[in-house]
């Protein structure tokens, strides 16, 4: 990674023009804004890297420096949103371009898309979605954007998110491969139930891996009555999800699954002839366990 020094100027140019990959903080990016820099400085950049920002708002403009860009991690910032609606419509040619989007330790951060977003399609080439502890996210996208071509969709200690996805977002992923959810502790679903809408079936047809850890509030997968189809998972982790007792209470078909795993580690899994069944059997278990533990040093009454 590079990172532009002031005081280096003069070796800028001969430095930067061949440059893929770039890291950019506050300063560095009022300097770009100041025109300190030719357009063509930048144009083989593929990698962008933002991190301590105090400003408020993503500078959004900064993509029209970096033309080709593919790859945009956002960290250790003040944000409060990524992708408001005026701005994002503007940069849309670039936004296209962009294949990984990766939100680390952004903790003021409301929204990545704003509701009601005239931003919908900008980012239908993207194919990899980390967010990790952004504690203020509320939604992580609105129920009308669509990820046609992600693959991967990780999310971690963003502790105010209810629900994952809504069901017409979910719709869209026909290439997502794997999803991790670890330490949301206010989810209570991944899909969200939506009041009022008939059955639907969302197939999660490339889906191979799926991971729930340490999610302390989540009781299924999705409570609505849609039917669910993931006719490629294999790898199913369910960690520390105490009050998770059943998957999903619509139809649910999961033909490559022969267990259930309860640690990262290499082990046998579970597995009671269904995944629902499964899950409830599992969540029995865990009760029993922990009153078999509770037990361990019972009160001992002495008689005289």
């Amino acid at each position: 990674m590079a990172i532009i020094k002031k005081e280096a100027l003069f070796l800028v140019e001969k430095v930067v023009t061949n440059l893929e990959e770039l890291k950019l903080s506050g300063k560095e990016i009022t300097m770009i804004f100041q025109g300190q820099f030719p357009d063509h400085l930048f144009r083989n950049l593929k990698m962008l890297e933002i991190m301590n920002d105090r400003s408020e708002n993503f500078p959004l403009g900064i993509l029209e420096t970096f033309r080709c860009l593919e790859k945009l991690e956002v960290r250790s910032s003040s944000y409060r949103g990524i992708f408001p609606n005026g701005d994002a419509v503007r940069h849309t040619p670039m936004l296209e371009c962009i294949k990984s989007l990766k939100l680390w330790i952004l903790p003021d951060l409301k929204y990545i898309w704003e509701q009601e977003s005239e931003t919908d399609s900008i980012l239908q080439n993207l194919e990899i979605l980390e967010v990790w502890w952004c504690d203020d996210l509320i939604n992580l996208v609105p129920s009308s954007v669509s990820f046609q071509n992600l693959t991967i969709l990780e999310l971690w200690c963003c502790r105010r998110l209810k629900s994952l996805l809504a069901p017409s977002t979910a719709k869209s992923l026909v290439r997502l491969e794997k999803i991790s959810i670890e330490g949301c502790e206010m989810m209570t679903e991944i899909i969200a139930s939506e009041v009022d809408v008939g059955e639907r079936e969302i197939i999660f047809r490339k889906l191979k891996f799926l991971s729930l850890e340490n999610l302390e509030c989540l009781e299924s997968f999705c409570s609505g009555n849609s039917t669910f189809t993931f006719p490629s998972l294999e790898d199913l982790f369910v960690i520390e999800c105490p009050k998770m007792k059943i998957f999903s209470t619509g139809v649910l078909e999961t033909p490559m699954l022969n267990k259930v795993r309860q640690n990262q580690e290499v082990d046998e899994g579970f597995w009671q002839g269904d995944l629902n069944a499964t899950i409830k059997w599992l969540s029995k278990e865990k009760n029993v366990q922990n009153f078999e533990e509770g037990c361990d040093h019972p009160f001992i009454y002495h008689v005289e």
